[in-house]
């Protein structure tokens, strides 16, 4: 009988490290399935731009919208319509290259003026 015991600790080892194994890599087929974060962000895109950047990877798809994003707060547009965005990221896709279309108020406001600081002197009359 003392023979008997270390054959069946001997399967009960085997059978542990083969249910182990086994439950292991279960566990890591469900973790290789997971999408990225940057996946899953690209996902929750709106259909447009994922059409508009279907050809880049997730990552770089994100920069670019947060380019345009960054592009129309910078224009005045902190919550810009679908439409908006869209016609921006097709802007900084563009192959011409993208530049920020101005926004100014003319000559007067560049440099902006602080009230803290005294404005220029005026120009000499001829």
């Amino acid at each position: 009988m003392t023979k008997s015991r270390p054959i069946s600790s001997l399967r009960y080892a085997t059978v542990a490290l083969i249910g182990g194994m086994a439950l292991g890599s279960a566990a890591y087929a469900q973790q290789a399935q997971r999408p990225l974060p940057e996946e899953a962000a690209f996902a929750r895109l709106a259909p447009e731009l994922r059409s508009l950047l279907g050809h880049l990877s997730p990552g770089e798809a994100l920069r670019q919208v947060e380019f345009a994003r960054q592009n129309l707060i910078a224009l005045g547009q902190p919550s810009p319509t679908r439409e908006q965005m869209r016609r921006t990221v097709q802007s900084v896709l563009s192959p011409d290259g993208y530049s920020v279309l101005g926004a100014s108020a003319g000559d007067t406001t560049f440099p902006p003026l602080s009230p803290l600081v005294t404005p220029p002197p005026p120009a000499l009359g001829r």
